[in-house]
């Protein structure tokens, strides 16, 4: 480490002698910081390993963090857990789907499908939400609707789309599935009751083929 040392700030020369004692006499970790990075520079352009040492001792002396330098080892730590991140997605994208798909097979007691109206993705909305299937939060129809077609599905028993969607705020249904015996109207007719039973039993079938796929 040569005290004598002259390298230019801007266009100003300055000693490393200078810098180093502007940088112990700093009056905060800004302006530490601030003289830290052109003795740090100035060690990095020499391969003076003795100035970073002394550098970091400044900084931990004032309780700052000290500069590391990025390993190879960072870089492959990142990558594999990009690639986990990218396998985990997949995997949940992938039971989604099989879930889905599965919940359009069923049928009623008549041997027709369970499954057949647009409002019925209410259910499946709900579920995704109550679950936390594939990211799916409150209200975020947009971000349900490109998912369902991203996942490419063989079957679809009635379409979906964001007017029929979006209605699910007029009813019951846009409450977790677990309160919605509690909040049936008391005044509720026949019809409303026999869509609810339909729609709830959609919302119990799917919850459970959800669970068994591990969400």
């Amino acid at each position: 480490m040569e005290l004598d040392d002259v390298f230019y700030i801007g266009r100003r020369p300055a000693t490393l002698r200078m810098v180093l004692g502007l940088m112990e006499d700093a009056d905060n970790s800004l302006e530490t910081y601030h003289w830290a990075t052109p003795a740090l520079l100035h060690a990095i352009h020499t391969n003076d390993k003795l100035l970073s040492q002394y550098v970091e001792e400044v900084f931990q002396r004032k309780g700052l963090t000290p500069y590391v330098p990025k390993k190879k080892d960072d870089d492959i730590s990142a990558e594999k857990t990009t690639e986990k991140i990218v396998m985990e997605k997949h995997v949940m994208w992938s039971k989604a789907k099989m879930a889905i798909e599965e919940l359009m097979s069923l049928k009623d007691a008549k041997g027709e499908d369970l499954f057949c109206q647009k409002n019925h993705w209410w259910a499946v909305f709900r579920l995704f939400v109550d679950l936390q299937v594939c990211y799916i939060r409150e209200n975020r129809y947009k971000g349900f609707i490109e998912l369902i077609d991203s996942l490419g599905l063989e079957q679809i028993n009635a379409p979906l789309d964001m007017a029929t969607l979006s209605n699910i705020t007029q009813d019951i249904f846009r409450f977790p599935f677990t309160k919605w015996e509690l909040m049936i109207p008391k005044d509720a007719s026949t019809r409303w009751l026999t869509a609810y039973t339909r729609m709830y039993e959609i919302a119990d079938s799917l919850k459970r083929i959800l669970i068994t796929k591990g969400f």
